[in-house]
């Protein structure tokens, strides 16, 4: 699980980053109002907690029947969003014991959008008490938790079982989540560049970091595990944290 910033400041502004997330954000809480096997929809992290800037990620947590769980934690959902779906991952692990989660990397106009789908049985969901709820066809009550505390206190699933091609390709896809620490100017930067395979050099410069995440995403690139439009993306992405250290 990628650690939350010590620091919360907000990054520098990147409208083109915040103008795919609108659009994306936009088409999913249409489809998932629609959808009638979605129970219930908000957003929870930074946007659900109202503390977002331009940088942030998308986190969804999405409520359905219990014996429909596991058929809505597939990749491709909710549907009707712009982009294209580079890369997902099962990422049951970062969930409660008895729900599941998807992370994904979404292209959008040639720049990735990570969202992350948190996906709860109804039979014990609520909304925790820092979200934004977008749909909710059951009443539910609200946890005294936040997010982040209910995560925290819960029992997680075993992780899925993942190949060496699929590790790296994860780790190709968080590099944009790396270089949104850069952008913030975040501490725990160096701890999470670790995550994406990097060697994390605590005396290094955000010079160095970004230029130690072109060179993990070229190795990674090498490997052949990771798409080519993936790969031009998250540069693209890399030369908007770039801009900010002008």
């Amino acid at each position: 699980m990628i650690p939350p910033v010590t620091v919360r400041s907000a990054g520098p502004p990147a409208p083109r980053l915040a103008a795919i997330r609108s659009r994306w954000l936009t088409a999913a809480t249409a489809s998932l109002r629609t959808d009638p096997g979605v129970l219930g929809a908000a957003l929870v992290g930074s946007l659900g907690a109202g503390h977002a800037d331009d940088w942030s990620d998308v986190d969804l947590l999405i409520v359905v029947d219990d014996a429909s769980l596991d058929e809505h934690a597939t990749p491709g959902r909710p549907g009707g969003v712009p982009g294209t779906l580079a890369f997902a991952s099962d990422a049951r692990h970062n969930a409660p014991r008895g729900a599941r989660n998807v992370g994904g990397q979404y292209i959008i106009d040639g720049l990735p959008l990570w969202v992350d789908r948190y996906v709860y049985p109804a039979s014990w969901a609520a909304w925790p008490a820092d979200s934004t709820v977008l749909s909710d066809r059951r009443g539910l009550g609200r946890l005294a938790l936040t997010f982040r505390e209910h995560l925290d206190a819960a029992e997680h699933n075993d992780p899925a079982p993942r190949g060496a091609g699929e590790r790296r390709a994860l780790r190709a896809a968080l590099i944009p989540i790396a270089g949104k620490y850069i952008a913030r100017r975040s501490p725990d930067t160096p701890q999470v560049i670790t995550l994406v395979g990097g060697p994390g050099t605590p005396e290094g410069t955000w010079d160095d970091h970004l230029a130690t995440l072109r060179h993990l995403l070229n190795g990674y690139a090498a490997t052949g595990t990771v798409t080519p439009a993936s790969v031009a993306a998250t540069h693209a992405y890399l030369d908007i944290v770039a801009a900010t250290l002008d």
